[in-house]
């Protein structure tokens, strides 16, 4: 079921029901109406007080009331406190109930009850006629009934008549409140048909339908930034991938003729080629680490800055000797993912470990759950800073260095997954990084 269909049901059904409470208390009000008006005018006709015998001798004929409208359709009747008809006013008796023997019994004083005379409907008032008996006046209802019948096919014609104006007023309500939806799916349709991530939406105001198509918009445009880098990854990882597989591939066509290579030459061609393979490795390995993204694949757990800087240091040390490491910190705890918190804080200290010249310090400061490293080299050129945490971005002087340019890229995807932020200075004369998490 389509949502116009659902929206036009849900507007005919509570139309309907409104209209179907509004007639019932129509009906039940008319009807209370009608059978007010005549009891009241069978109540005008109480005989008065002594009109009967105190030996419940029957009033004669003549002086029972003959004035009531459609006499032929009244019936009159006065019976004593055993039952029995003493004067009749019609040829059809009005039934004696035990409301009627109460009320000539001086139990009641009188009594309102609905009757069948001869399959005629009749409204039967009973009233004291003195004492023993009492008085039975009955109006037919054949009129009030056509008018109630009237009355339902009045309602019932009103009914449909109002629940099909609803349901046609609510289909189209229903048309104009889909048709921005409509267009949201067939501008999915459109992308998903096409791949053309430029099918934005009018976003018509502030209202529901009005943030929905802004939604949508903002998906394509994060579809659209995602793609981009995607494309931009695969195309920076293809270069990147290609200088080292094709000097591993060059050695091992050399190698393949070992024989005619002197020993320190073939030496040098596998240490080489070793080297190169280990590029290579680090470099697979930091393309996986960014097509990760900013998943959270790693539980966060609570993390002691201090102490994982320490064992960062302890790791970057052995694969530079040649600088010494200075840390100054105090034990504090953040929420993260270990590894990735690890790989991140690793990078920073040996991206500055790469740029110190030997025998310098690199300076890393823990406080307050900041991560500070300062280098003491050449420092980071001005026009580089708004660069150095993009993906494969290597300065001029970077060029001629190991490394593929994706170690800080890596620092500020796990910031950003880490809601940190990260930055980089030029202090005077070395440079620092800092990474607040």
């Amino acid at each position: 079921m389509t949502l116009r269909t659902r929206v036009t049901l849900a507007a005919g059904v509570a139309v309907l029901l409104a209209v179907v409470a509004v007639s019932a208390a129509v009906y039940v009000i008319m009807r209370g109406d009608l059978y007010g008006q005549i009891d009241e005018s069978l109540s005008h006709y109480r005989p008065a007080s002594g009109s009967v015998g105190q030996h419940a001798v029957p009033p004669d004929a003549s002086a029972l009331p003959r004035d009531l409208p459609l006499a032929h359709q009244v019936f009159r009747q006065v019976v004593d406190r055993d039952g029995k008809i003493v004067t009749m006013v019609g040829d059809r008796p009005l039934p004696v109930t035990a409301e009627v023997l109460a009320v000539a019994r001086g139990e009641r004083r009188d009594a309102f009850f609905d009757a069948d005379v001869a399959g005629t409907p009749v409204r039967v008032y009973v009233a004291s006629a003195g004492e023993g008996a009492a008085l039975q006046v009955g109006r037919s209802l054949i009129e009030v009934e056509q008018a109630l019948r009237q009355l339902v096919l009045t309602l019932a014609v009103i009914s449909v008549v109002t629940v099909g104006l609803a349901a046609v007023i609510g289909r189209l309500v229903a048309a104009a409140a889909v048709a921005p939806v409509h267009r949201v799916a067939e501008a999915a349709d459109t992308v998903a048909r096409t791949g053309d991530l430029s099918q934005h939406l009018a976003v018509p105001g502030g209202d529901d339908l009005g943030r929905l198509a802004a939604s949508f918009n903002t998906m394509l445009d994060a579809l659209s930034e995602s793609l981009t880098r995607q494309r931009r990854l695969v195309a920076d990882a293809s270069h990147e991938l290609r200088t080292p597989l094709a000097t591993v591939r060059t050695n091992v066509e050399v190698l393949a003729r070992a024989e005619e290579l002197a020993p320190e030459d073939r030496a040098s061609l596998i240490a080489d080629t070793v080297v190169q393979i280990g590029e290579l490795t680090r470099l697979v390995g930091d393309l996986v680490e960014l097509a990760r993204g900013d998943g959270q694949e790693e539980p966060f757990t609570l993390i002691d800055l201090d102490d994982l800087t320490r064992r960062a240091v302890d790791v970057v040390g052995r694969n530079h000797p040649s600088i010494i490491f200075r840390v100054d910190g105090v034990a504090g705890l953040i929420r993260g993912a270990p590894a990735r918190v690890s790989r991140a804080v690793s990078n920073l200290i040996d991206n500055a470990a790469k740029w110190s010249p030997p025998g310098t310090e690199v300076e890393v400061t823990v406080h307050d759950g900041t991560v500070t490293v300062r280098d003491h080299g050449p420092g980071v050129d001005p026009a580089d800073l708004p660069h150095v945490f993009d993906r494969f971005y290597r300065s001029p002087q970077a060029r001629t260095m190991p490394g593929s340019g994706l170690g800080l890229a890596i620092v500020k995807q796990v910031a950003n997954s880490h809601r940190a932020t990260v930055t980089a200075a030029a202090a005077s004369p070395p440079a620092h990084a800092r990474t607040r998490f």
